[in-house]
């Protein structure tokens, strides 16, 4: 899901005015008929009145509170990663959000670009998936993709992900806000890590690590995990690779005038590390989330290449697992995406010993 700046300003107040104040009236109706229902659903789990499913295997969950991205693919690289190092087969559980036509969505494009070796199932069923993952693919791990709100399949260990630039989707439940369910639900999880770290000031996030870790204490817990983990990380800059292949660093980007343009859940964090880079943002162009190209758009990229007079065109990861396949992309001059991946900060240690314990039972 993605939402243009002034979306985002009706929806955190910072937009005023009658026809804003409206906006957020209406929005709220329908949250208020939502927000219950979440919670009676939670309820229904918590108490046990709803099954959760246990399979054969340890399951590592990746999550968020929020709509939007917030780094969980790179996240579920980085475990599948971890755990393969350790020689262990590891598969990883997506609902292939929006993917049309038995095709990859790009989150499950990008996850196979990076994890090869790694066979990535696809099933809105998550319990169904986890059963096909262990009995096709002989699975001894499952990395379960944006599961937090999936609650049927039992997991051994919940990770969510919040974004520091925006931990907590404005405070209000969807459509009022980006909340999927409350903030006070973090006391489901687990672990807590802390993306786009380098985004906001240190007060800031001393702040927001106060606020988590108190949100974090679940009483009723009586798992025999170790206490809550908070994790700091940043959303790392480690190549920018052209479209011919040819791979650069990411300080060739100082000085360049650049057009960006990306289909992705939070785009104002790709051009501000573009602008942190040292490019030179001279225009900009946002497709919706999950937005599929063909060749028309190959078409429109020449078009504002020349428009702009730009240097380069520059796009995401995620968008160039879906671009690369358009014949006309080729052809393309001084087109580039730049490669993300995650660097934990803080906690690094402490979450692999957590994972691997979890492995010890």
């Amino acid at each position: 899901m993605r939402l243009s700046q002034k979306c985002r300003d009706v929806l955190s107040g910072q937009a005023t005015g009658c026809k804003a104040a409206l906006i957020r009236f209406v929005l709220a109706i329908p949250a208020a008929f939502y927000k219950p229902i979440i919670h009676i659903r939670n309820a229904s789990y918590d108490h046990g009145w709803k099954k959760a499913y246990k399979v054969s295997v340890p399951v590592f969950c990746v999550g968020n509170l929020t709509v939007g991205g917030t780094g969980k693919t790179p996240m579920v690289i980085w475990i599948c990663r971890l755990l393969r190092r350790r020689g262990l087969k590891v598969a990883v559980l997506t609902r292939g959000y929006k993917a049309k036509n038995d095709q990859d969505n790009d989150e499950t494009a990008l996850l196979r670009q990076a994890l090869p070796d790694v066979p990535i199932v696809i099933n809105p069923d998550r319990v169904a998936g986890a059963r096909q993952a262990i009995a096709e693919h002989n699975a001894k791990v499952l990395v379960l993709d944006d599961g937090f709100q999936h609650r049927r399949l039992a997991r051994d260990l919940d990770i969510v992900m919040i974004d520091c630039t925006c931990p907590f989707g404005y405070d209000h439940i969807l459509p009022r806000g980006l909340l999927r369910e409350s903030k006070t639900q973090l006391r489901r999880a687990h672990v807590a890590v802390l993306s786009r770290c380098d985004m906001i000031e240190n007060d800031e996030l001393a702040q927001l690590q106060t606020q988590i870790e108190q949100l974090l204490q679940n009483p009723k817990d009586k798992s025999e995990l170790p206490p809550k983990l908070i994790v700091h990380s940043q959303h790392q800059p480690v190549a920018l690779l052209a479209s011919n292949g040819s791979k650069h660093p990411p300080e060739e980007l100082q000085g360049k005038k650049v057009f960006a343009f990306c289909g992705i859940g939070n785009p104002q964090a790709f051009e501000d590390t573009l602008t942190k880079l040292g490019g030179d943002l001279i225009g900009h162009y946002l497709f919706s989330d999950h937005y599929v190209y063909d060749d028309l758009d190959a078409n429109l990229l020449r078009d504002w290449r020349s428009q702009y007079n730009a240097d380069w065109l520059v796009t995401t990861e995620k968008d160039w697992v879906k671009l690369k396949d358009i014949p006309p992309i080729a052809s393309i001059k001084e087109l580039f995406w730049l490669k993300i991946e995650t660097r934990i900060t803080q906690g690094k240690e402490e979450l692999g010993r957590t994972i691997l314990k979890i492995l010890e039972k």
